[in-house]
């Protein structure tokens, strides 16, 4: 297994994409102080699994990004390839070649992905365990890394040797399995209080359950006799309604029989209204024609009195001209007596005696009118009374 290519895009002072072609037998990249040896080297420890910004010559994680200079703006995506050929036996895949992408993105979250499908920085690791491909190995050394490895101590020399002989995967392994079982222990230790608090419960809650079934049984029996009481108060109360029933029939029967009698008693009091109101009509007829003969009478009443008075002065007036007419006859006796003595007196009697003829029969046709009207005021009066 060899690392065939390396592309860069946005890493540091790789603004643009950049892709490395590395041949087989290149083993180190050399050149002049600034032309971005150690930025290459960064970026394979960055895409392989690196935290940490001061081993990457940064403050944060964003530094990594190209910050951009006078001439150019800044990006905001990093992404770092590496392609390594070759690797069916190592790494145990299908694939000739493995492709691994680390890309960060400004104010977001960073991604890895293998093979161009996201994973995790674990399945990185895993995949590499055992290779001498990390972020901290043997197979990728910095400039003055060898010096280092040289004066450190033992113990940071024997983890390159690990890596190196082949069992810092089964370390890694052993630490992941440890760290398993110590979890276990938590989980049996908590389990083991569980079960203590649930053995305490166990009593109270059996006690529970025997009054729960107790009262079950109980709940049962009541349920039965309740049943029994409701079905005999239904079977009481089925008789109830049938009498009802029968009741209610015999009652409605006589309710239509009283409401026939009701309707034919009605029929005839209608009648009987009827009957009232035409005798109250004629009554009230009969009271009009009593008050207009009352009427009629008092106005009879009335004109018989004037007649009365009347017939009283024709009476009074009669008496006058009956004592007129006998005064007429001595006064004719008189003239009579002196028509011997004159002629010319004689003459002027006789002129007398006609006009006194002649006032005669005016008074007597008005007697005759007077005793007309008298008959007819009398014959008023009879018909009246």
């Amino acid at each position: 297994m060899y690392l065939k290519e390396l592309r860069l895009h946005g890493f540091k002072s790789f603004a643009d994409p950049t892709r490395l072609v590395l041949q087989r037998g290149v083993t180190a990249i050399v050149g002049p102080n600034g032309c971005g040896k150690s930025n290459i080297a960064d970026a394979i420890r960055w895409v392989l699994g690196e935290q940490s910004a001061k081993s990457l010559r940064a403050g944060a994680m964003q530094d990594v990004i190209f910050q951009g200079t006078s001439n150019r703006k800044p990006v905001n995506l990093c992404e770092v390839s590496l392609v390594f050929s070759d690797c069916e036996e190592l790494l145990g895949t299908a694939h000739n070649e493995v492709e691994v992408t680390r890309r960060v993105i400004r104010d977001a979250g960073s991604e890895y992905l293998l093979n161009g499908k996201p994973c995790r920085l674990k399945d990185i690791h895993n995949l590499f365990l055992d290779t001498g491909v990390g972020q901290v190995s043997y197979s990728f050394m910095l400039q003055g890394q060898i010096d280092q490895v040289l004066s450190s101590n033992p113990s940071e020399r024997r983890a390159i040797f690990e890596e190196a002989a082949g069992i810092s995967k089964y370390k890694a392994q052993r630490r992941e399995a440890l760290n398993k079982l110590a979890q276990v222990d938590a989980n049996l230790a908590r389990v083991t209080d569980v079960m203590e608090e649930v053995s305490r419960q166990t009593g109270s809650l059996k006690r529970q359950a025997g009054k729960a079934l107790r009262y079950q049984r109980i709940f049962h029996r009541l349920s039965h006799l309740d049943l029994a009481y409701h079905g005999y108060q239904f079977g009481q109360l089925n008789e109830t309604t049938r009498e009802g029933h029968a009741k209610a029939q015999v009652l409605r029967q006589e309710m239509e029989k009283v409401s026939r009698e009701l309707e034919a008693a009605e029929a005839s009091l209608s009648s009987r209204r009827e009957s009232a109101i035409a005798l109250r009509q004629k009554m009230e007829a009969g009271q009009k024609q009593v008050y207009d003969l009352r009427g009629e009478m008092e106005n009879a009443t009335n004109r018989a009195e004037i007649a009365e008075l009347r017939k009283s002065d024709h009476e009074e007036r009669i008496q006058g001209i009956q004592a007129e007419l006998k005064q007429l006859a001595s006064d004719e006796e008189a003239i009579a007596a002196k028509l011997a003595g004159e002629s010319k007196l004689k003459q002027q009697q006789i002129d007398l005696f006609d006009n006194s003829d002649e006032e005669f029969r005016k008074r007597s046709g008005e007697l005759g009118e007077i005793q007309k009207k008298l008959n007819i005021c009398e014959t008023d009066l009879s018909r009246h009374k």
